[in-house]
């Protein structure tokens, strides 16, 4: 593999990563006018050629040592070139050459220090900087610095207490001399991702066509074979162009989809990029189709996406993807959309909002399906330097903190594009551009290249469930357990942060009655079953304290929707009063609202009762007014009024005699007869209950 790697800026990796269209030897730069080499870095630096910006700015900086703005530029491009030893030196000369001009230095100098691994370092420079910093943005660099917290005692944390992983460099037909992207698993010996297969590392620079002699990248796709990971060739079909950059792909998860990115420069040199999509109509894939301007908005760029199910609506898929569009939290933030069958287009895009993006960049969304996780990388959060890895829960706008992978999976480098093998989660593939080690030799840092990970210590749990109905004909202790067939059941996981809970998964009951769920480690979860005709039925599943891999059983009960109304005990109200107590607000708290908040499709009739004390109107208005009560309290517990009836059946409808056969009082029967119950009536429709005889 050649040695001399395109350096690139981060910005492009999450682009397309650009190639060095203006390198040349150091030697042959002398024969430009010093004028003319601040030209050509501001250009290159224009069309993110970093390498080549860095380089005319170095020759600059030797004719005019004292031009404290250029040795800032040369300093950023260095740093976006990730040359970062020579950015350190470059940040601190603009700075001592002009403290209060080029005071923001000092945050560049201390993030160079984070991906050195120097972290007390760059602690200590982020409080310089947050001093002696007197910018209109002086907020957003303030906050950037509270998100990345205490960066030496998290650093110090994560690298003392490694993950078991082992990483591996991809072999040189696959990591190429220029930038390797976007790796996603066909399936377990198939990927596809993005490069730029040619043996040239410079390319001619004509100043009037920035376009000139620029190759573009193009989707391959490799096999794995004993073991090996070699390359098979461009991806077959519509996809790959040769006047735009193209790469990203993914694959709808019934494989049905292909998503991919399509990059090209506008006529301001900006690189755009949109997202498209193909689709598999009887064994073909169709021509490849804009995701439309609500998404692909030509002003800005859209790409990287990712697929995700909507655990609220059925089938429904979630494209998470990129961009640096108006509306964001800053930088480049992770939005989404998805299709609307009605008018046949895309949604307009939504972003994740600050449970996921910060005022840094969030790139390289992925979704595992199977446990509804999401992973992306971030320089906002809290890291070891540079980009790194982070996973939440959830779908959409609502997300668990996102969690720091660790090391040695993020590292002081660029860390991005985590994906996960489809059958063996315990192995995936990252992008990174840290130090690559050949033969046991360490080659040092380099550029964005393609590394598999294996898992060592994973704990994976499997949830073997089962639901079940008893028999209500059979009699005594043993009932039969008779299985509930094509179920609904939902998986959530409860947020530590506000105790809510987030939906990870849903699937249904085979012809047994069973099912399964993939669970992690060291959470608490809610599983719920579903089925037309029962009540909805949740439990409880702790793995807080599981450590090993293994099989976890669990079985649920199911009750058919009962057609006499149910008794609610322990429902009292104050003496020939309708108000209820103290006793009795708790006791609802623990079941009818429970019930309520379960089964939010069903509505129901709240039904009072008295004895025969008092008169029939009486007694009629009392029980009107002690149902009334209890539809307010469930109101008020947040119970959707349209769902709740209030009937009061005064003395009307006894249970038990209310005196005697010797005419006596029967204090035990006027108590049973005192009583509130509730009906379940139908299902809602449209904010109205319809009302059902057979469930």
């Amino acid at each position: 593999m050649n040695a001399i790697k395109t350096k690139v800026i981060v910005l492009l990796a999450f682009v397309f990563s650009t190639v060095h269209l203006f390198a040349q030897q150091n030697d042959e730069l002398k024969k430009y006018g010093t004028p003319q080499l601040k030209r050509m870095g501001s250009y290159a630096a224009k069309i993110n050629d970093f390498s080549s910006s860095a380089m005319y700015y170095e020759e600059y900086c030797k004719r005019k040592p004292t031009n404290e703005k250029v040795w800032f530029l040369y300093a950023e491009s260095l740093r976006k070139s990730k040359d970062y030893r020579k950015a350190e030196e470059a940040y601190m000369k603009a700075y001592n050459l002009n403290p209060k001009q080029n005071a923001l230095a000092l945050y560049h100098y201390a993030n160079v220090q984070k991906s050195l691994g120097n972290y007390k370092k760059a602690e200590e420079y982020f409080t310089k900087f947050k001093k002696e910093y007197t910018g209109t943005d002086k907020s957003v660099y303030t906050k950037l610095i509270k998100n990345s917290g205490d960066a030496a005692k998290f650093a110090d944390s994560l690298m003392h207490s490694p993950s078991r992983v082992a990483i591996e460099h991809l072999p040189d037909d696959i990591n190429t001399s220029h930038v390797e992207s976007s790796p996603f698993y066909i399936n377990d010996s198939t990927i596809i991702y993005g490069s730029l297969k040619t043996d040239q590392v410079t390319f001619d620079f004509n100043p009037r066509d920035s376009s000139a002699d620029e190759p573009f990248r193009k989707i391959y796709v490799a096999v794995r074979d004993s073991e090996i990971w070699k390359d098979d060739g461009e991806l077959p079909g519509f996809y790959n162009s040769n006047s735009a950059h193209t790469l990203n792909g993914v694959y709808s998860q019934d494989k049905s989809r292909f998503y991919f990115t399509r990059c090209k420069r506008n006529r301001q040199n900006k690189v755009i990029c949109a997202i498209y999509v193909s689709f598999l109509n009887n064994g073909t894939w169709t021509e490849p189709v804009s995701l439309g301007t609500e998404v692909n908005d030509p002003k800005y760029t859209s790409t990287q996406p990712a697929i995700g199910l909507n655990t609220q609506k059925k089938g429904e898929e979630i494209i998470y993807f990129v961009s640096d569009r108006e509306g964001g939290k800053g930088g480049y933030d992770i939005w989404y959309t998805s299709f609307d069958n009605r008018n046949k287009s895309y949604r307009t895009p939504i972003n994740l909002g600050t449970k996921i993006n910060t005022s840094g960049d969030e790139v390289t969304p992925y979704v595992d399906a199977q446990t509804q996780t999401f992973y992306f990388s971030s320089d906002g959060w809290q890291g070891l330097g540079g980009l790194d890895i982070f996973k939440s829960i959830g779908g959409m706008k609502k997300w668990t903190h996102p969690v720091n992978l660790g090391y040695p999976v993020n590292s002081n480098y660029d860390d991005l594009y985590y994906v996960l093998s489809p059958s063996n989660k315990d192995i995936g593939m990252i992008v990174s551009n840290r130090n690559v080690t050949d033969n046991g030799v360490n080659k040092g840092p380099c550029c964005d290249d393609i590394f598999e990970f294996n898992i060592l210590d994973a704990v994976r749990l499997n949830v073997k469930g089962f639901l079940y109905e008893t028999d209500s004909t059979q009699k005594g202790k043993k009932l039969a357990m008779m299985p509930v067939r094509r179920a609904r059941i939902t998986l959530e996981m409860k947020n530590a942060e506000d105790s809510t809970f987030i939906p990870v998964s849903t699937s249904n009951t085979d012809e047994t009655g069973h099912f399964n769920l993939i669970v992690s480690p060291r959470q608490e979860y809610r599983i719920t079953a579903r089925k037309e005709g029962y009540l909805y039925e949740s439990v409880a599943l702790s793995t807080m304290n599981k450590t090993r891999s293994g099989d976890i059983s669990i079985d649920i009960h199911i009750r058919s929707i009962p057609e006499t109304p149910l008794l609610l005990t322990n429902i009292y109200y104050e003496f020939a009063s309708p108000l209820l107590t103290a006793k009795a607000m708790a006791a609802l708290d623990t079941t009818l609202v429970i019930f309520m908040q379960r089964n939010v499709d069903l509505g129901v009739e709240i039904r009072s009762h008295t004895d025969a004390i008092g008169s029939d109107d009486a007694n009629m208005t009392l029980s009107q007014k002690r149902a009334e009560s209890v539809v307010n309290y469930l109101v008020a517990k947040g119970i959707n009024a349209n769902r709740l009836r209030a009937k009061g059946f005064g003395e009307t409808m006894p249970v038990a005699a209310n005196t005697k056969p010797d005419g006596r009082d029967n204090p035990k029967g006027r108590q049973l007869n005192r009583r509130t119950e509730f009906k379940i009536l139908g299902k809602m429709r449209d904010g109205v209950i319809r009302e059902e005889t057979d469930f």
